[in-house]
């Protein structure tokens, strides 16, 4: 990423996914996309399946909260969503609810939504859910995303902040070379005291 100093140790990622479609046969993941970051930059990763499971989604992150995995500091959300809140199958999870799990245990991690329209809420909630977690930042979509469109951001932006720990500089820099891609898929990045990214 030219113009961003690396990080010297590059943190881990820490995905919990979900099930994409109810047909058996439709293999739709993120895993390909972990195994990429992880091949090509050393960004290692820890993948939970939780299908529609709110108790898997609920250990998932209780696990994450615990010291040994503090080096995977990228939370990767990647499901179905709508605004404001994360669908499992036919279970709803509201950020609320997302917070509450992880109320000021996120200092020094991020937060990623890889999931349509998450962040289309207002911006004193995103802010708030950012206070309440005490995540260093907090980043998603506010619009309905197509699949590959998304995923090709996702790599990008994902890369972009486990190699640095400067948010601002992550998001000029994606801005000045994605920021039609950005656009399009609405983007948000919240961190610090910074007002929403356009």
């Amino acid at each position: 990423m030219e113009g961003v100093a690396k990080r010297e140790k590059v943190p881990g990622i820490f995905c919990v996914e979900g099930d994409w479609s109810s047909d058996m046969a439709d293999r739709a993941s993120v895993l390909d996309m972990l195994e990429m970051l992880e091949t090509v930059d050393g960004i290692p990763y820890i993948h939970e399946h939780v299908a529609d499971s709110i108790d898997a989604f609920e250990g998932a992150l209780k696990k994450w909260k615990l010291k040994k995995y503090a080096h995977y500091s990228i939370a990767y959300f990647a499901f179905h969503g709508k605004p404001g809140k994360l669908m499992l199958g036919r279970h709803v999870v509201p950020l609320g609810k997302i917070s509450g799990l992880l109320k000021n245990s996120c200092a020094g991690r991020i937060l990623y939504f890889g999931s349509c329209s998450v962040l289309r809420i207002e911006e004193e909630a995103a802010l708030r859910f950012l206070a309440d977690t005490g995540a260093e930042a907090v980043v998603g979509f506010t619009r309905d995303v197509s699949w590959l469109a998304s995923a090709a951001l996702d790599l990008i932006l994902l890369e972009a902040l486990a190699v640095n720990k400067d948010e601002a500089a992550v998001e000029k820099w994606l801005r000045k070379e994605y920021g039609a891609l950005a656009r399009h898929l609405g983007l948000r990045m919240y961190y610090g005291d910074k007002p929403p990214s356009a």
